[in-house]
């Protein structure tokens, strides 16, 4: 049987809930005295909860902040694979690309100056397509090693053993 993932299933104490008592029990009325005399705006809290959180300390009115939402790790890594297998454009910008192939021509073949767009579309195809062969053959090394991290070695061993000739 295959060994999955299975997410931890943590579920949380309620808080005790507050009693509201009514403005003509006696214990209202003693809170009151006592916060009005005191002259302090903290309300009365039990002995076990603490000091007071430094968001109660602002204004009686203004709404206490939220933590911003974090997913556990690997959740989103898994999404983005889900969504790049899915889709079918090019991963690499296309006028970062168009420059480089531009510089590199300069260098090797000083004449040439004009392409095709067709031509650096299939410029681009065929280096996409190349770069996920190399991740692939990698990341079947990294396995390999009983790792999950693709390291620098992994694509140097899959570079090297790749098969086949690029010219």
């Amino acid at each position: 049987m295959a060994r999955t993932k299975h997410p931890a299933v943590r579920k949380s104490k309620a808080p005790p809930k507050k009693k509201i008592g009514s403005a003509s029990s006696p214990s209202a009325a003693q809170r009151r005295q006592e916060t009005d005399g005191a002259g302090t705006s903290e309300t009365p809290r039990r002995a076990g909860q603490g000091p007071a959180p430094a968001a109660a300390e602002g204004a009686p009115g203004e709404p206490t902040k939220r933590k911003p939402h974090r997913f556990r790790p690997g959740t989103v890594a898994l999404r983005e694979i889900r969504k790049y297998q899915k889709s079918v454009n090019f991963l690499i910008p296309f006028a970062p690309f168009v420059r480089l192939v531009r510089e590199i021509t300069e260098y090797y073949c000083p004449r040439v100056k004009r392409w095709t767009p067709q031509a650096l579309l299939a410029v681009q195809e065929a280096t996409e397509y190349h770069l996920v062969d190399i991740f692939e053959r990698a990341h079947l090394c990294a396995i390999h090693a009983k790792r999950v991290t693709v390291m620098q070695k992994d694509i140097q061993l899959a570079r090297r053993i790749g098969g086949s000739k690029l010219w």
